[in-house]
């Protein structure tokens, strides 16, 4: 029957008798399709690389399948299954209005369902979902309610490579299908919509939301009284194995967002073609293991490698676990210096040549980073620095003056136009977190990479820049036919130019120097980056990268670790971007294009004005400032590592002293745990006795201002005036105590920092924040400081300024906690000689320096010591630890 006349019947345009007519036309089979493995093809269309199909089904009857577990399954897909007649019209209609119209429309009854998946395809056409109207009508006439019940349960696939009810409740619960609750059976329930994105193995969040619906669908029909609890799922098995397991994963995830769902792959003998090369694939398994061979077992490894002039994906390598495991190719990591090749295209689109000359020398001082200064790695100078020897040098400095200069949001926007996904896990990508200074913004310090980007995003940005600026969409499939040779789905090339091909010419020609001064040339002209994320305040890194192309190939190599911790070689050596993941990039790609022609990367163009770079300007500045200041070292620049060395947290309480201050003593007490509490001058006076109680339980105090102005809008003197204010209210409450340190409020040092530091304050700055201050609940405190804690870290927490009980609550949790692994609790490092503060009240002298008389009865505070240091805190890139190259 046509087309139009099926769509005639369907839309009830015709007489009864020509339904009838139709319905009787299509035959019902006696028994249903056997499932049938599906077969994934390399690129050649020839070479088989997996074969994906159910192997686990067994049917039961229908009273095996608890009453409890068969509401859960009506209440999800077909609550009125008792009372039609085996279709829904307006649902059907509503599918044939999508459908025409180019859409998807499901709306299906039990009955449909099963039609579909016993005796159909799952291909979207008017056609097909005609005949599933006519098998549905015939389906209710020929056998019962139940039957159809059973039959469908039996049928239905519920993901994790299982066929049927019984096996899904061995899959999810390892128990026979009679032995389920109605919880378990809500589990089940749920994943029937979507096998893969509903198991709570592969999205907790998204099954348990389902979960949820079902649970309140049964309450609204009455056939569930209380809430159950949410049901234990067993871990998603192993599956298939070795590093294909996660090729096959990103298949099955790639086609489901074309229409073609799990249970199709599982169970239809479908043909897929993927993109993948079957020489780049086994060269990435085989370098992998080769170069992991004798190194330390705790290393990871992940390698992607894309065709600049498709998308499509030739080499995959996420781990080699399988299946159902850690996919480390498609987590994010901090993108270190692999990031800057991303600055420099966003430097050039705004008219900055790469030979425009930058200032490079280290460290420097950045408006953007709250005084903290930025290094170079291995403190390296470059005073007049061009940005093609500022990448081959793998400086810092003039890259973040770059984005300064043209604006972290252009940087940002040029990631994501160049292939740089816009979420990650659900979340905002390439901006501050909560709990970070700027949450949903984003910094400067985006030009050092020390936002999170996915290795396979890499790959496609830098396949990006080998096209010549045109992004190609990264893809693993090409094709996928039918078992009769019917083509089911055809992959639709999607391009878009975002940098213009002279810039992309110039990023080309600085990465290529880049290669040769690293060594890792694949006996081809190659382009690429290293990049290294510092492990804390240690010479020690915690990830390392490699990221290149070829005009033919562009990868990316990632090293790191489960969990993050400092990578070394067999040998004990920190691993750095130019050796391990360079040599691996270089290996692999030398492997992979062994028979493919060599071709040239594109001449330099030099876009772009070359007298636009801050060289020789901020040195101008550093002169008229110094000539203003003192030899302090460290002078107002705030302190954010601890005093020792090592794996250690300094605890700092902000806003009080208040009445929630005496729990957080107890709990430091029973803790053997020293800490530092910046106090705010008028709760000094309303609490004495509580600031006393600190400095007697061998406490150190930090002056945080007396009313908690914004200190940023003051004027140096009226810094000075306010913070000697609260100097005085400290010493009439413990006279002649030493108050080490100073930490403005809001972090909006301005004049203050060196107000404080004239006064004898060291300013206090902060590595960990977990924005205790919003209540978000202590759970989530906790976790937030866990997330953010790298060795030497200082913490900010609070015991004033409000409702502090979640605060408390997290950290009786997490103390013993960080104990256990291993965290000693340490004071700030000092950079400035602290007196003890008179007993008379402090008046800033007209230059601004205090002249304190020290009390005769305190000898005064010695200042640095052999643990702490007079260097500026972080001397690298910032407080989620030092990149480089």
């Amino acid at each position: 029957m046509t087309r139009v006349v099926v769509v005639a019947v369907v839309c009830c345009a015709a007489t009864a008798g020509a339904a009838e007519a139709y319905v009787r036309s299509v035959p019902l089979p006696t028994d249903p399709s056997e499932p049938q493995a599906s077969t994934l093809y390399y690129r050649d269309g020839r070479t088989i690389l997996a074969r994906v199909g159910t192997t686990n089904h067994n049917d039961v009857p229908l009273s095996a399948v608890p009453a409890g577990v068969r509401s859960a399954v009506l209440a999800a897909e077909d609550r009125d299954f008792y009372d039609h007649n085996g279709v829904s019209v307006r649902g059907v209609l509503r599918a044939v209005a999508a459908n025409v119209s180019g859409g998807r429309q499901g709306a299906s009854t039990i009955t449909q369902q099963y039609a579909r998946n016993a005796f159909l395809t799952q291909e979207v056409s008017v056609e097909r979902k005609g005949k599933e109207f006519a098998l549905a009508v015939q389906l209710e006439r020929e056998y019962s309610k139940d039957e159809i019940l059973e039959r469908y349960l039996n049928t239905i696939y519920y993901g994790r490579g299982a066929y049927g009810i019984a096996a899904a409740a061995y899959a999810y619960f390892g128990i026979a299908p009679q032995q389920l609750t109605a919880a378990q059976g809500a589990v089940l329930a749920a994943v029937i919509r979507d096998p893969y994105n509903l198991d709570p193995a592969n999205d907790s969040e998204a099954a348990r939301a389902r979960w949820n619906w079902v649970i309140e669908s049964e309450r609204a029909l009455g056939w569930l009284d209380a809430v159950p609890d949410y049901p234990v799922v067993n871990p998603a098995p192993a599956g298939d194995t070795g590093p294909n397991g996660l090729v096959i994963e990103r298949v099955e995830h790639e086609l489901a967002a074309h229409g073609i769902t799990s249970r199709a792959l599982h169970t239809q003998g479908l043909s897929i073609v993927t993109t993948l090369d079957p020489v780049a694939q086994n060269a990435a398994v085989s370098q992998v293991t080769g170069h992991l061979a004798g190194q330390p077992k705790d290393l990871q490894v992940a390698l992607v490698a894309v065709d600049p002039g498709s998308g499509g994906v030739r080499a995959y390598y996420g781990g080699d676990q399988g299946r159902g495991f850690f996919d480390y190719a498609s987590a994010a990591y901090p993108a270190a210096s692999t990031f800057k090749p991303i600055v420099l295209a966003a430097a050039l689109r705004e008219g900055i040549g790469y030979l425009s000359r930058w200032d490079g020398t280290s460290p420097r001082t950045f408006t953007g980073r709250l005084g903290v200064p930025l290094e170079n790695p291995a403190n390296q100078q470059c005073p007049v620095c061009t940005l093609e020897q500022a990448m081959v040098k793998s400086l810092n400095t003039p890259f973040y003056a770059v984005t300064e200069k043209i604006g972290a949001e252009k940087v940002r926007a040029m990631a994501y136009d160049l292939g740089v996904q816009r979420k990650y896990a659900g979340t905002r990508s390439l901006v501050d977190a909560e709990g970070e200074p700027t949450p949903g913004k984003t910094r400067s310090d985006i030009a050092i990479g020390r936002y999170p980007v996915a290795p396979d995003d890499l790959a496609s940005v830098y396949a990006t820049f080998a096209a010549g600026g045109v992004r190609h969409d990264r893809h693993f499939v090409e094709n996928v036919s039918a078992p009769d040779g019917r083509q089911v789905w055809t992959v639709v090339p999607t391009s878009k130019r975002v940098l213009d091909s002279e810039a992309a010419a110039d990023v080309s020609a600085v990465l290529g120097a880049v290669v040769r001064g690293d060594g890792a040339v694949p006996n081809r002209p190659a382009a690429g980056k290293t990049g290294v994320q510092q492990w804390g305040d240690t010479k020690d890194n915690q990830v390392a990268w490699m990221v290149g192309y070829t005009p033919e190939l562009a990868s990316a190599v990632w090293i790191g670790k489960a969990q993050p911790g400092p990578i070394r070689d067999r040998l004990g050596r920190a691993i750095e971007g130019r050796t391990l993941p360079a040599q691996l990039w270089r290996d692999f790609t030398q492997v992979a294009l062994n028979d493919a022609p060599k071709t040239a990367l594109p001449k330099p163009v030099h876009v772009g004005r070359t007298d636009v770079g801050d060289a020789g300007r901020s040195k101008e500045n550093k002169k008229s400032t110094d000539k203003n200041s003192d030899t302090k070292p460290g002078r107002g620049i705030p302190v954010v590592r601890t005093a020792g060395k090592g794996q250690r947290l300094a605890l700092t309480f902000d806003d009080g002293p208040s009445p929630y201050t005496a729990q957080v003593l107890d709990l430091l007490a029973e803790q053997h745990v020293r800490a530092t509490f910046c106090v705010v001058g008028e709760e000094v006076e309303k609490y004495p006795d509580l600031v006393r109680r600190i400095v007697a339980e061998g406490h150190v105090l930090c002056n945080h201002s007396w009313k908690h102005d914004d200190l940023g809008k003051l004027s140096a003197a009226e810094a000075g005036a306010d913070i000697a204010r609260t100097d005085a209210a400290i010493a009439a409450a413990v006279p002649g105590v030493t108050v080490p340190f100073f930490r403005a409020p809001f972090g909006s040092w301005g004049k203050s920092a060196m107000a404080g530091t004239d006064l004898g304050h060291t300013p206090l700055g902060w590595v960990v924040d977990p924005d205790d201050w919003l209540l978000p609940g202590a759970d989530v405190i906790a976790d937030r400081i866990e997330k953010q804690l790298q060795p030497r870290a200082v913490v900010l927490v609070h015991d004033g300024g409000g409702e502090r009980d979640q605060t408390i609550e997290a950290l009786t949790r997490l103390i013993p906690k960080l104990k256990k692994q291993g965290w000693t609790f340490d004071l700030p490092e000092r950079t400035v000689h602290s007196q003890p503060l008179p007993t008379a009240p402090v008046k800033p002298t007209p230059s601004g320096s205090p002249s304190p008389s020290p009390s005769p009865s305190t000898a005064p505070d010695p200042g640095p010591g052999p643990s702490t240091s007079v260097k500026p805190a972080d001397s690298g890139r910032g407080t989620s630890g030092a990149v480089g190259g």
